[in-house]
């Protein structure tokens, strides 16, 4: 269990390779636009994947609408659900967050105020990402906590303000998985009293679910 935390993140450059006992999370930093780009959730995997291709891009949605984003902010043409929404003083909705930094860290920092998982170093290995607006001088921190045994990924996500102006924090998800077009159910559990837990299973199709 040792051996697998110390490779359960492998972090080559600006490339994000999370491993568990039968899980890779795999994303990278685009060089160009500072998004972060998942390229594999799922199965164990090891090296480098092989390139997606570009898709054709027609219609009114750009490239950045089309890719697999990590952390999608507003008002760059992606008319997805963002993960974050911020509103400036001046009212705009847009952000820019790009890569900046990473660091990894031995363990998994606390949530001062907020219930969460926890455990020590030789339990969890967690990856922070820092990404920061450099119009609107917002940091987003995305934290990245990998427990190997369980193979589980705990994500949470820190918005600080560095500018001068006040900042209203109107979304933030903690996560934002984005999947690849392909036949998915959603499995859920419903219930009542002595009947609980019954497994429901229904395909994932367009429009918003919940």
């Amino acid at each position: 269990q040792r051996k697998l935390t110390a490779q359960a993140i492998v972090v080559d450059g600006t490339a994000f390779a999370l491993h568990g006992a039968g899980m890779s999370y795999v994303f990278h930093a685009d060089t160009t636009t500072g998004d972060l780009i998942t390229d594999h959730y799922g199965a164990s995997v090891s090296g480098a994947l092989p390139s997606p291709g570009e898709s054709g891009v027609s219609g009114w949605v750009g490239t950045i609408g089309r890719v697999r984003r990590e952390f999608p902010d507003q008002g760059r043409g992606d008319f997805r659900i963002p993960a974050v929404r911020i509103r400036q003083t001046a009212g705009y909705t847009v952000s820019d967050l790009r890569y900046q930094s990473h660091e990894v860290l031995d363990g998994k920092p606390s949530l001062p105020g907020l219930p969460a998982t926890f455990g020590e170093a030789g339990d969890v290995t967690t990856l922070v990402v820092h990404l920061y607006d450099n119009y609107s001088a917002v940091a987003a921190d995305l934290s990245y906590s990998v427990f190997p045994e369980f193979d589980a990924v705990v994500r949470s996500v820190n918005i600080t303000n560095k500018g001068s102006g006040d900042i209203t924090v109107e979304q933030l998800a903690s996560l934002s998985v984005d999947f690849p077009l392909e036949d998915l159910d959603l499995l859920s559990l419903r219930g009542d009293w002595a009947r609980e837990a019954h497994r429901e299973r229904r395909r994932v199709d367009y429009g918003v679910q919940g």
